[in-house]
């Protein structure tokens, strides 16, 4: 019997922005950035809870990162007036980023 390699069983996830390129969330960080759109999902390492996933224009690039439940939270409150310019940040001491 061959065994399949985990790549080949792995679910294949879907792409949420195909026409961003995909960015790590320290590119974004304390930079100033448009963001254009963005979609929640659930989480895969903590049952019941959120991720957002962001598609935003940094320095004219259409890129799109992960970010957690609080900036999902803040985007959520503000969905009708997008596209806006925002900040991601973390505060000293905190373990979560928020927009500014």
């Amino acid at each position: 019997m061959e065994i399949p390699r985990y790549s080949e069983v792995k679910k294949q996830t879907e792409v949420a922005f195909p026409d961003a390129r995909r960015a790590e969330l320290i590119e974004v960080l304390n930079k100033e950035i448009v963001i254009l759109d963005f979609k929640g999902l659930p989480s895969s390492i903590s049952e019941g809870k959120e991720f957002v996933v962001v598609k935003a224009e940094l320095n004219g690039e259409k890129v799109s990162f992960n970010s957690g439940e609080i900036v999902l939270k803040q985007l959520n409150e503000i969905k009708a007036k997008l596209p806006i310019k925002a900040t991601i940040t973390r505060q000293k001491g905190k373990r979560y980023y928020t927009l500014i």
